[in-house]
């Protein structure tokens, strides 16, 4: 896999995690909204899934530790491609996401104008973010350069203040509606009192 920039979208990994979000959610919904809960558990899934796919061969004990090993890290990457999504909506007011059609690959620029996050997703994203940013952690040993190491740390930083800055935002419509929606799920169904007619 290669990459030639310090974003998510500059490498082969990230663009082939943005088309699954686009095959698996923005089409269905014609590009019109970027849900990001189920953004992150659609890529938790497909993660977990290819780890276990590539070594179904392997005995439970070893696949165990090969999602150790391996699920953090891509993990956190499918966590930095989703902030920096969040993040571009934050900064114009819209999700671009390019799409490849047709035989010939033709770019086709789609516009996403509704984005759908809960404080629970952009506390998780922060946190990825943080981590990232340990000398210990895989992601930030990635690089081989220390230019090019400095100039994606200052890539993160600027990712978590963007969010940071956008978890005080006024919630959407879409927000709100949706939030709502899980408040009334949660209320417990309280059995109606029996009608009392009165004697004729």
């Amino acid at each position: 896999m290669g990459a030639w920039g310090i974003t998510m979208r500059q490498s082969d990994y990230g663009l082939d995690l943005l088309r699954a979000i686009v095959e698996a959610q923005l089409k269905k919904v014609d590009f019109a909204a970027f849900n990001v809960t189920d953004a992150i558990e659609l890529l938790r899934k497909d993660i977990l899934e290819e780890i276990k796919r590539t070594n179904q061969s392997c005995p439970p004990e070893k696949l165990d530790f090969y999602i150790s090993e391996n699920f953090p890290r891509d993990f956190a990457q499918a966590a930095l491609l989703i902030g920096e999504c969040l993040a571009d909506y934050y900064r114009t007011g819209e999700l671009t996401v390019t799409e490849y059609a047709g035989e010939n690959c033709t770019p086709v620029d789609h516009h996403v104008r509704e984005i759908v996050v809960t404080k629970d997703d952009l506390a998780l994203l922060l946190d990825e973010l943080q981590k990232v940013q340990d000398p210990g952690h895989e992601l930030y040993q990635s690089w081989i350069r220390d230019s090019d190491r400095e100039k994606w740390l200052a890539h993160i930083q600027a990712l978590q203040q963007t969010l940071q800055k956008g978890s005080q935002r006024k919630p959407s419509i879409a927000n709100q509606l949706k939030s709502a929606v899980e408040l009334v799920k949660e209320q417990p169904v309280q059995p109606k009192a029996p009608l009392n007619r009165g004697s004729r």
